[in-house]
């Protein structure tokens, strides 16, 4: 098992939701384990003993043997109503399930695991504890003048820590190694350089900022050819940076097809934080970027939902639909739709492609696009996470409870868009001719999120009801929506096309949305 460690508490949460921490990944021989609920491609249950589970044409043998030695047959209904009063109800919280693990294998972490395949990338000195405390001293205030010769010294020195065989292999396997320090070696290293990083932010000590970017930039990019665990570290360096010049190395690990996944975590992750932290992209950086990013997410469905979570993040922060030079296609928004009515995946990926496509800057560039289909995908989508919220809620609130702020949250911002960023969300944008075809799908999603958010923490008593409640409004919304499908169902001429759900009809028949809450509300 590999430990790959970032500073404490100085990691962005993952939708909000992953983990801040010092294991920032766990990654074995030829894979890495992500605990639920990180996103991740769901899971597909089967049931024990089904037909599923046996070869095609037989019954699974337990089952017969249940039905032979099974008793007369009582009265089911007379049962289950005598069982109801007798039953207290339950708080599901008192007896969740435990989340299950989603596995991933990345066929380029094979290689990579071997410390002695690798050459230490020796420093020309040791850096020594008052180099690294003046480095700290430099970061937190810009009175104190940044040292080049320190600076170097220090980042020379911890990539020669975290690129030791013997610091590499302590961290495979601690319990071999008898040297406390050693077995933090790699950790310390990591945290040395990102130190600087934060504190100089925090302080707007932009001088020491400029140069210490500056040596990063120059010092790391050999470390991403190096064994698994230090270009790991070297990467999250790097992105935390958040240096507008690192921006062709980051795209040239993302777009590398000998680069491991975790990396490609990482430098997606860079490019967020540069466009969000500083702002200091030209348009067509922006551009080029969010189509080389789509480029590699139209290639890694396969990807862990990590991964895929981050590249969209990417998107929506870069907020680039089309490439100026090819409007009619709009490769970004069409990659980012492919995510979004994909069921196979985890809905917090693809509320994040929902979210992206709500914040990029379509104008009428683009022929034809369909804002409409755009929101109805999104609608259902709600949907879809609605249904998984209510029926896991009995046996895993704990994930009922995510899914309903992933619903609350960039759900509801790809129609409204996000607070403090201009003209964002589906709603805001003025390319959209008729608002009117986008609020009534938003108009119906509000008061059953509403119900959800109500279930979420409701005293014990109030479950059964807010749960019969909630079932009602989802299948009153479902029917909405399934009465009221756009007629063009493809984002633009020729793009990607929605694929109704069975049953719908299109074009729709005009349809009354279900009877929202009152104006504004909200969960």
């Amino acid at each position: 098992m590999i430990k790959v460690f970032t500073a404490v508490g100085r990691v962005a949460p993952l939708g909000e939701g992953v983990r801040f921490g010092l294991i920032a990944l766990l990654a074995g021989a030829w894979m890495a384990i992500v605990p639920a609920p990180v996103p991740a491609q769901e899971p597909t249950a089967k049931k024990a003993g089904s037909t599923a589970d046996a070869p095609k044409g037989e019954t699974p043998p337990a089952k017969d043997a249940a039905k032979a030695d099974a008793p007369p047959a009582k009265d089911a209904s007379k049962d289950a109503a005598d069982d109801d009063d007798a039953k207290p109800v339950v708080d599901p919280f008192a007896s969740h399930k435990a989340a299950a693990l989603d596995i991933y294998k990345d066929p380029n972490v094979d290689g990579l695991l071997d410390p002695k395949k690798f050459p230490e990338i020796r420093a020309p000195k040791a850096a020594t504890d008052e180099q690294i405390a003046q480095l700290k001293q430099m970061a937190a205030s810009p009175l104190v003048a940044p040292d080049a010769n320190t600076i170097t010294d220090v980042v020379n020195g911890m990539i020669g820590q975290m690129t030791n065989t013997r610091n590499i292999q302590a961290v495979l396997d601690p319990t071999a190694e008898k040297n406390l320090k050693t077995v933090q070696a790699v950790q310390a290293a990591t945290q040395n350089l990102l130190e600087p990083v934060f504190t100089s932010r925090s302080a707007k000590n932009a001088a020491f900022q400029t140069r210490y970017n500056q040596i990063l930039l120059q010092k790391l990019p050999p470390v991403f050819k190096h064994h698994l665990i230090p270009r790991i570290q070297a990467m999250i360096i790097l992105a935390q940076s958040a240096n507008p010049d690192a921006l062709k190395v980051l795209l040239d690990e993302i777009k590398s097809p000998t680069q491991t996944v975790w990396v490609k975590l990482w430098a997606f992750r860079g490019i967020t934080n540069i466009k969000l932290l500083t702002n200091r992209l030209s348009a067509s950086q922006e551009a080029d970027a969010a189509k080389a990013i789509a480029e590699q997410l139209g290639k890694g469905k396969a990807w862990p939902a990590w991964v895929q979570y981050r590249a969209l993040e990417s998107l929506t922060a870069l907020r680039q639909g089309f490439l100026p030079t090819s409007p009619r296609t709009a490769d970004m928004a069409a990659v980012a739709f492919q995510y979004l009515i994909d069921d196979a995946l985890r809905p917090e990926v693809r509320s994040q492609a929902a979210l992206a496509l709500g914040s990029m800057q379509i104008t009428s560039a683009v022929p034809k696009y369909n804002f409409e289909i755009v929101a109805y995908a999104t609608a259902q989508l709600g949907a879809s996470i609605l249904d998984k919220m209510v029926n896991s809620f009995s046996e895993n609130p704990i994930r009922a409870q995510q899914l309903t702020t992933v619903l609350v949250g960039p759900v509801f911002q790809a129609f409204e868009g996000q607070a403090g960023v201009r003209d964002s969300g589906l709603l805001n944008n003025s390319a959209v001719t008729n608002k009117a075809d986008i609020q009534k799908y938003f108009d119906a999603l509000k008061p059953v999120a509403k119900a959800a958010s109500a279930l979420i923490g409701a005293p014990t008593g109030q479950i059964a009801a807010l749960t019969t409640d909630l079932k009602a409004k989802v299948a009153a919304y479902k029917a909405f929506l399934a009465k009221s499908t756009p007629a063009e169902l493809s984002l633009f001429p020729n793009g990607p096309t929605y694929a109704a759900p069975a049953g719908e009809a299109a074009p729709p028949q005009a349809a009354a949305a279900p009877k929202p809450g009152p104006a504004g509300a909200r969960p």
